[in-house]
């Protein structure tokens, strides 16, 4: 079914050329994480609704730096992406039931030690200093907690990296219907990177962020001006690569990326990776990421609002992170990977062949804390990973899944359980909500219909 497709306008802020602007911006990027000095407005602000002189100075002010600082900009982007980039609307094509209530005060009084203090969930969330927007618990299909200290429940937020299984869940229905192999290379599929270090790197090693190149994405690339990920940031923005002032598609930039060890011997989370799976999609389908998952996924769900899919400027879906919806709706789809299905889709999506691909796909605890990713999603999460698969931050011994995504946002999938945990922030600390996860999961209110782990209760 075709969907609107609409393009925001876009703001034409004045941009110098050549690199005399590299230098300040790159130091801005430099200190991007370290705003949790400056004073802040308030996040009640975003759903109380800013002023009009706010939205006008915060509008304005949007740019690569300054959104990555997660200040008063990235409050006011996170809710209003639209707004400063071009964006396809994928609507709800199926009328949402609601959700059944069932509330449980009792999850609210689960405890961690966040950076905050040790404090209950429920008084973790109503913390001025936790940027806390929202936060809902689905068990069996029906809502047991949820709270919005910071946003309306009817309010688009920025997924973050909570949508780069959105990229691996596409890749993963190909894979089932013969349209491509994992073990076959990026340059069996894409004629335009062969000749490029891209060219015989596994689908696989992409889809598991192993893929040996100068790819990665962490703080330092962040604030690194000529990085793969920092390039690939300012061409969906719009803003010229800082070294040479010239303006590069994330194709381009991709291309340029060197190869530094061997595919499928370190984890390297990687944005730019999340994209290449993006073109791989579009190349093999003939068609725009946002038509295949629409075709594929959205419309089959049951939603309240539409899922908006941010472009770079050439119309490339930045899956990677930027996708806004309501929380429920990011909820739902955690949803397709349990037993409760059902009550968010007209047909099974998420096969328990995908979920098994996912849990099995681990290449082991000693891989994933040998390099630099690992070691702090788990510090994060405060609990031991057995590892990283398939775009998923973290795989649990008792097969659960985690994707966490900047300013601390999170998507939490226990298929056993049949419980899916999602949450919206606005944050430079994105480990301090986590440290609840794993208290609340294991907490033994969720566990009264468990009969095994890795059970084939999920089968269809």
């Amino acid at each position: 079914m075709p969907y609107n497709s609409v393009t925001s306008c876009r703001r034409r802020r004045q941009r110098g050329r050549g690199s005399a602007l590299a230098l300040p911006l790159a130091l801005a990027l430099a200190s991007a994480m370290a705003s949790g000095q400056e004073a802040r407005l308030p996040v009640v602000r975003a759903k109380a609704g800013f002023t009009l002189e706010q939205a006008r100075e915060l509008a304005q002010s949007v740019s690569v730096a300054s959104v990555l600082k997660g200040g008063d900009v990235a409050l006011y982007w996170t809710g209003h992406v639209s707004e400063s980039m071009p964006t396809t609307v994928i609507p709800a094509t199926r009328s949402a039931s609601s959700l059944p209530y069932a509330q449980d005060s009792r999850i609210g009084q689960v405890r961690a030690d966040s950076a905050l203090g040790n404090l209950s969930l429920d008084e973790f969330l109503v913390d001025s200093r936790s940027y806390a927007q929202g936060f809902v618990v689905i068990h069996r299909g029906r809502i047991v907690y949820e709270q919005y200290p910071g946003m309306n429940p009817e309010d688009a937020h920025l997924w973050a990296s909570n949508a780069k299984p959105l990229a691996s869940l596409v890749i993963d229905l190909l894979i089932d219907d013969g349209l491509l192999d994992p073990e076959q290379t990026y340059g069996h599929y894409m004629p335009d990177f062969r000749g490029t270090a891209w060219e015989d790197i596994r689908i696989l090693d992409l889809l598991d962020m192993t893929p040996g190149l100068d790819t990665e994405e962490d703080d330092s690339t962040r604030a690194d001006p000529d990085s793969i990920a920092t390039r690939t940031f300012l061409a969906e923005f719009g803003e010229p690569n800082l070294q040479t002032g010239e303006q590069e598609t994330v194709r381009e930039v991709l291309k340029s990326a060197r190869k530094v060890r061997e595919p499928g011997t370190s984890f390297d989370y990687s944005s730019p990776v999340t994209q290449a799976l993006v073109l791989l999609t579009e190349e093999v389908t003939q068609k725009r990421w946002a038509d295949v998952f629409n075709d594929r996924v959205w419309s089959h769900m049951a939603v309240e609002g539409g899922l908006q899919v941010h472009l770079a400027p050439d119309g490339l879906a930045a899956v990677h992170g930027v996708v806004s919806s309501r929380l429920r709706d990011m909820a739902r789809f955690g949803m397709l990977y349990t037993p409760s299905w059902r009550a968010v889709s007209d047909q099974p999506i998420v096969t328990d062949d995908i979920v098994q691909r996912i849990r099995q796909g681990v290449r082991g605890e000693e891989f994933f804390m040998s390099g630099y990713d690992g070691p702090v999603f788990t510090q994060r999460l405060n609990a031991p990973i057995l590892g990283s698969s398939r775009q998923w931050d973290a795989v649990f011994a008792d097969g659960d899944f985690f994707k966490s995504g900047m300013f601390g946002q999170g998507l939490y999938v226990s298929p056993d359980r049949d419980l899916v945990v999602g949450f919206f922030s606005t944050t430079p600390d994105t480990g301090s909500i986590q440290r609840y996860l794993r208290p609340l999961v294991t907490s033994g209110l969720f566990d009264a219909d468990v009969e095994q782990p890795h059970s084939n209760r999920f089968k269809k």
